[in-house]
């Protein structure tokens, strides 16, 4: 997030109990880590959200977990998860995405960005 400051960016981080322990407080701790007013946390004690992304990304397991997407600005979420625009993993044995790679994750966002033109060009337009 530091390495793209532009406000338009949103984040939503969701903590799945992928490995059990102490998920409440783990989640909670690790969230304070990394303040960014553009970034929201939800825990998902019952991996809802990964139950669905998994129906879309068909990484082959019971859950989509350890996943990062990017979605187009006009993307709607109807009745079921919309299929991002771009995302990687850090699950071994996925091949319908590439691994992980902060580099290549930060250049296509910043891609993304600058296909949308700049900052508050739609706010000069009304």
């Amino acid at each position: 997030m530091k390495d793209v400051p532009d406000d338009r960016v949103r984040v939503y981080v969701i903590w799945d109990p992928i490995y059990g322990g102490r998920f409440d407080s783990e989640s909670t701790k690790l969230s304070r880590s990394f303040p960014d007013k553009r970034v929201s946390y939800y825990k998902d004690p019952d991996s809802i959200a990964g139950k669905l992304w998994e129906r879309v990304l068909k990484t082959e397991r019971e859950i989509a977990w350890d996943v990062y997407f990017l979605f187009d600005p006009n993307t709607s979420w109807e009745d079921e998860p919309p299929a991002p625009s771009f995302w990687m993993h850090q699950l071994f044995g996925v091949t319908r995405a590439p691994f992980f790679n902060v580099e290549k994750f930060t250049a296509e966002l910043r891609g993304q960005l600058d296909r949308l033109g700049p900052a508050g060009a739609d706010k000069q337009k009304r």
